[in-house]
């Protein structure tokens, strides 16, 4: 089998500040993983460090080698974050100390399922010390994901323990659960750099989905755009990676300055950057503080580390004198997460700063949950706990009007709760409870504008809340009208094509005021004087200016100017006389305008810059020319 065909995973290394990590590491793989000068001046590793460790032929591990000190627990929970299997390194001579605890507990809360641990420098401790610290070790691990793991005794000095290390490693990798192949495509980010000839650079462990040359990406929080050039898997151009791989990424469409640590490549629309996630949240084991409501903390998630406050949404705390240790919460943060439902995340004290929680993704870009909602609460339950379909239609749920892109459907558009609607997907209810509100709403605006055609479909959008946005309202209008009873003209939505029905005192006012506007011909009076001439005829409650909106808008009469109204009989004589004109002669001039119309400059004008506008005339000078809306009766 090829390196490129073989099963890969993540091994991400663990445990206090000079206990061996990197030596380790450089002894089962020959590559020194502190590759910076303060780096190799210091004797310790500041930056994840990266190496490949094939164990055989079909399995490959890449290895992520993080830092061990206390000052650099974020690069830890960086590069913690993507692993598939755990090696917490442990020094013989040295046991247990405040990092390896805090680096366990940090594993388990990102949710590593398997691992075993390194007792290294056995060279040095002698058979009794080891023995003790090998002790403190399964201690330690009682409980956690560990629990039961092996513990190898290793010497990166004089290699005892190396091969028994790797059967150990092989093992344990052959009982780790695959990552999805299929999906979106997530890669988030650990390191940005640019070579010359080559660009942009970014490097990341795949978390799901697979990525090739000339694929369109994304990358969030920040919504760009960029195509990938090539696709590297450790130091080696590949057509095609996949989950579970270390990938470097060539990006054409950004600088190196868009980019930096915890961005994600992602599918285009596949995840959402959030800043309100649903979550269950989890004390740590070792942590005997309480969590209160509100508290101020770094969030940690997939290698980007941003300040929120944790509402916790059943309790007062978590911790502290009644031992509940987790809770239903929704993290309020300052800046957006890339976040999708399952993904694991930690939570440090703002300060000092210490690891303090953990927890699961239960709902990103999620809506505004009150306390002690006994239906939100059942809601997340479900999120929690139901199969995936109850889980896809709770999301769908929640997401109301603005529904779900098609793809997130995964399967399931034939679900009978749901309504596919060109690209997305909603749940019925949502579409039914709109449907209804904007039946009452058409109800009401026919009530006090009776003439006109129907409400604007941007206001009443505005009006309805729509979460979606406009193009998704047009295409939800057109495939909803059946059922709510309205149809869509142009730019309005109306109960039918003719608009509202007309009561007979309405219409037969109606009928007085067209035959009036048909009398003038192009000779339009202007409003005031067509107000006062229709003074003494019965308007229904409505102003002049209603009546002349509904003959435009049902064609029987045109719209010359803001305050120029033209019946449509008197204008498609014009036309008919327009076209029978630029049958003979090539141009207009406005004087043989004035003399086919009988209008002075003060309509003259307005009227012909609008047959401009409408297309009907080209104006070339100080005349015009038949223009495309009079078609192939006009010279060419």
């Amino acid at each position: 089998m090829s390196r490129d065909a073989a099963r890969h995973l993540i091994l991400g290394t663990a445990g206090h500040v000079d206990h061996g990590k990197t030596a380790l590491v450089k002894a089962l793989t020959g590559v020194d993983t502190d590759r910076l000068p303060e780096e190799q001046l210091r004797g310790i590793s500041i930056e994840l460090g990266f190496a490949e460790l094939s164990l055989d032929e079909d399995l490959v591990l890449g290895v992520v080698d993080v830092p061990g000190h206390e000052r650099f627990v974020k690069q830890m929970v960086a590069g913690a974050g993507g692993v598939d299997l755990a090696m917490l390194v442990v020094a013989a001579d040295e046991g247990v100390k405040p990092q390896t605890i805090e680096h366990l507990e940090i594993l388990t809360q990102l949710g590593v399922a398997g691992g075993l641990v390194a007792l290294t420098k056995v060279d040095l401790a002698g058979e009794e010390l080891a023995a003790v610290a090998a002790e403190e070790v399964r201690d330690l691990a009682r409980g956690t994901f560990l629990d039961g793991k092996p513990i190898v005794a290793v010497s990166a000095v004089t290699g005892q323990g190396l091969d028994a290390l790797r059967s150990a490693l092989r093992d344990e990798a052959l009982r780790a659960p695959r990552r999805p192949a299929t999906g979106p495509f997530r890669l988030p980010i650990d390191r940005v750099f640019s070579l010359p000839g080559v660009g942009v650079i970014a490097t990341g462990t795949c978390w799901s989905g697979a990525v090739a040359a000339g694929d369109v990406m994304q990358v969030e929080p920040a919504g760009l755009r960029v195509r990938v050039r090539e696709v590297q898997a450790h130091g080696r151009v590949v057509p095609r990676g996949g989950s579970g791989q270390r990938l470097a990424l060539a990006l054409h469409g950004v600088k190196r300055d868009d980019l930096e640590r915890g961005d994600q490549v992602v599918t285009p629309a596949a995840v959402v950057p959030s800043d309100r996630i649903d979550a269950r949240v989890r004390l740590v084991q070792h942590w005997e503080g309480r969590l209160a409501h509100r508290q101020r903390v770094h969030v940690h998630h997939a290698g980007r580390e941003v300040l929120g406050r944790v509402s916790l949404l059943a309790q007062e705390e978590l911790g502290g004198q009644d031992g509940t240790r987790d809770g239903l919460a929704q993290l309020l943060l300052e800046a957006p997460l890339v976040a999708a439902p399952g993904d694991r995340f930690v939570l440090r004290f703002y300060s000092p700063v210490t690891t303090i929680a953990g927890g699961v993704v239960l709902a990103a870009a999620a809506a505004k949950r009150r306390r002690r909602d006994a239906q939100a609460l059942a809601a997340l339950e479900v999120l929690e706990q139901g199969d995936p379909a109850a889980v896809f239609r709770q999301r769908l749920r929640e997401a109301k009007t603005e529904g779900l892109p098609l793809e997130e459907a995964a399967g399931r558009t034939d679900d009978p709760e749901t309504i596919v609607v060109e690209n997305r997907i909603y749940h019925r209810d949502a579409v039914a409870g709109l449907a209804s509100k904007l039946s009452a709403l058409l109800a009401d605006y026919a009530g006090r504008f009776p003439l006109r055609l129907g409400i604007p479909k941007e206001e009443a959008r505005r009006r309805l809340g729509f979460s979606g946005g406009r193009a998704d309202w047009s295409a939800l209008l057109e495939m909803a009208g059946s059922q709510g009873g309205w149809t869509v003209v142009s730019d309005r939505i109306a109960p039918g094509p003719g608009g509202p029905p007309l009561a007979a005192a309405l219409a037969a006012a109606l009928a007085r005021r067209e035959a009036a506007l048909r009398g003038y011909g192009l000779q339009w009076p202007g409003l005031e004087e067509f107000r006062q001439a229709l003074a003494g005829e019965p308007a229904p409650g409505q102003a002049e200016e209603e009546f002349l909106r509904h003959l435009v808008d049902h064609e029987r009469a045109v719209q010359v100017g803001t305050d120029y109204y033209v019946h449509a009989e008197p204008h498609a004589r014009l036309i008919a006389s327009l076209r029978e004109h630029f049958g003979r002669e090539a141009e207009l001039s406005f004087s043989r305008f004035r003399e086919v119309t009988g209008l002075s400059r003060k309509l003259g004008i307005p009227l012909l810059e609008h047959l401009d506008q409408a297309g009907w005339t080209v104006r070339v000078g100080d005349n015009r020319r038949a223009g495309p809306a009079l078609g192939k009766d006009g010279p060419r």
